[in-house]
């Protein structure tokens, strides 16, 4: 079975996009109306997506004899009439995504409390249960190196350095952001008892009272949302086993979509790929944990997959690091991922955005070319009757003819994590530490770390999803640590602010290049976990879906 939506219907086996006739839909083809970004002219005028079922490939087709010498020429003028669309103007973000609150009701996803619910914070670790949209999750960033800071910090998103690396011009920065950060005051610094009474919402509502497990969703509103493969019967049309580890059953309505696309179309003013991008994973990156988590519980019924927050703050209680000279460190994994044999990884999911600019928009930054085409539509459509302007489309009337703004793209996924991601990956299982439990009974005092692997999924729109598993590495993380350590004595104990390739050296045979071929060596040494094609990725369907 196949599910054709609205934004590309190209990923969909059978989905055309044609215009409609009352003679093509009678007994040939389910019709989904849809409203979204990518249909926003076509739509109004007629066209719509169309998921035209295929027959089973050893059914032979029965023609007239009429129509068996006009069938050739009917499939090219089918081809020819057949047109995708690849523009648009209105990004859907939240494209077919599943929220992160319907995913903490999955049977396999452990949820972390609502904030409301912590009510103590037996040690300062313990501050990873608050949910990285609540505003403590913020709070804890501040005078902290984190993932977001820890590239800029170490001088890989420099010109030259991010040059050897092969980081594009789109991330490079320079230092400041880290600069600024590290100058702030760090909670850190601050008691347990002065941090308990900041952070802790439920200790002024419910005291010393104990309110795990009262947060959790009941077994009947996880039944509204999901339904465990194990309770899915076989049927005879349904004969291979469910392909996802649970059942997704809320669905995605017309009502629902049309007013995406009226906000839209009121709030989007000018284009921005970059702004577009970032949301993009934003909405999505629940979609991608699923996507892992439906692999590992697939391989393994006894993996569960855990929220978390903040890792790191326990490091604050340690004795001064040599190496980091007093820099507070912190990462916040997508996701914990506990295996049943005892096995522990960091999570950390990619969406690539598939809206990137249409080079010929008006609106693409310094491109004359793209103005004059702009013009030349205007001049060609001047004079012309232009149709009636709908609710929610501005597709119509005075920008009728000029070039979208967003060209939809296919991207090819690569065996490697792109160096700028490897800092990340490595402080993230740094910080993590020796227990995924921190209320353990008979925790041992000094453990070896218990995360040796990070897993990254790098997931598509229309190319599906591939899952890569980078291993730790002790002497890549001392090294991190050294130039963490002396950007915070060269620049932020100076108040100097640092310079552009203020850690780059000419010599190839310095401490400093030496981690940046390291750093390279490891993007490429990943070991690839699985490829996940499009058709099984666990997405939102549409209330009509097929």
């Amino acid at each position: 079975m196949a599910t054709a939506f609205a934004l590309i219907p190209s990923q969909v086996p059978g989905a055309l996009h044609v215009r409609t006739t009352k003679k093509y839909h009678e007994g040939r083809s389910t019709t989904l109306h849809t409203n979204n970004a990518e249909n926003d002219g076509d739509s109004l005028a007629g066209d719509q997506v169309v998921y035209i079922p295929r027959p089973p490939s050893n059914e032979t087709s029965v023609s007239s004899s009429s129509g068996s010498t006009t069938s050739s020429t009917q499939k090219n003028d089918r081809k020819k009439k057949f047109s995708i669309p690849r523009t648009g103007n209105l990004p859907d973000i939240h494209w077919r995504a599943i929220s992160m609150a319907h995913l903490r009701s999955h049977p396999n996803f452990q949820p972390l409390p609502p904030p409301s619910m912590i009510n103590k914070l037996p040690t300062k670790e313990h501050v990873r249960h608050f949910r990285q949209d609540s505003w403590q999750w913020d709070y804890l960033h501040s005078g902290r190196c984190t993932t977001s800071q820890c590239s800029a910090a170490l001088g890989f998103l420099e010109p030259r350095a991010a040059q050897f690396l092969g980081i594009p011009k789109s991330l490079q920065r320079g230092g400041g952001s880290a600069w600024d950060r590290l100058r702030q005051t760090p909670d850190g610094n601050q008691s347990l008892e002065v941090m308990e009474q900041l952070l802790c919402e439920g200790h002024s509502a419910f005291g010393n009272e104990e309110v795990e497990g009262s947060w959790r969703p009941g077994s009947k509103e996880s039944d509204r949302i999901w339904i465990h493969s194990s309770r899915l019967r076989i049927n005879a049309i349904r004969t291979k086993p469910f392909p996802f580890t649970a059942k997704y059953i809320p669905n995605l309505t017309n009502e629902e979509l049309f007013k995406r696309k009226l906000y839209l179309t009121e709030h989007h003013t000018r284009p921005s790929p970059m702004k577009t991008r970032m949301q993009w994973g934003n909405a999505q990156e629940a979609t991608s944990i699923l996507t892992a988590l439906n692999y590992f519980c697939g391989e393994d019924n006894d993996t569960v997959i855990r929220e978390v927050g903040m890792c790191g703050a326990g490091f604050d209680n340690e004795p001064d690091d040599s190496l980091l000279q007093g820099v507070k460190i912190g990462a916040t994994p997508d996701a914990i991922i506990c295996h049943g044999n005892g096995t522990v990884e960091v999570l950390e999911v990619k969406n690539h955005c598939p809206f990137v600019w249409n080079r010929i928009s008006p609106h693409y930054t310094n491109n004359t070319k793209g103005n004059s085409h702009s013009n030349k539509a205007k001049k060609k459509n001047k004079g012309k009757k232009q149709k009636k302007k709908k609710d929610g489309d501005d597709e119509q009337g005075q920008d009728a003819g000029i070039p979208k703004h967003y060209l939809i793209r296919d991207f090819q996924l690569e065996r490697r994590v792109p160096p700028v991601y490897i800092p990340q990956l490595m402080m993230e299982m740094l910080c993590v530490g020796d227990s995924v439990n921190l209320d353990q009974p008979n925790k041992p005092e000094s453990a070896a770390p218990i995360c040796t692997s990070a897993v990254m999924v790098r997931q598509t729109a229309t190319k599906g999803a591939i899952l890569l598993r980078l291993k730790r590495d002790e002497g890549w993380i001392q090294e991190m640590k050294y130039w963490l350590g002396k950007f915070q004595m060269e620049y932020v104990k100076t108040g100097v602010i640092p310079p552009d390739n203020f850690f780059w050296d000419n010599d190839p045979n310095s401490r400093y290049r030496k981690f940046l071929q390291r750093t390279k060596d490891l993007s490429e040494s990943v070991e690839q976990v699985a490829f996940i094609d499009h058709g099984r990725i666990q997405r939102m369907v549409l209330e009509k879906g097929v």
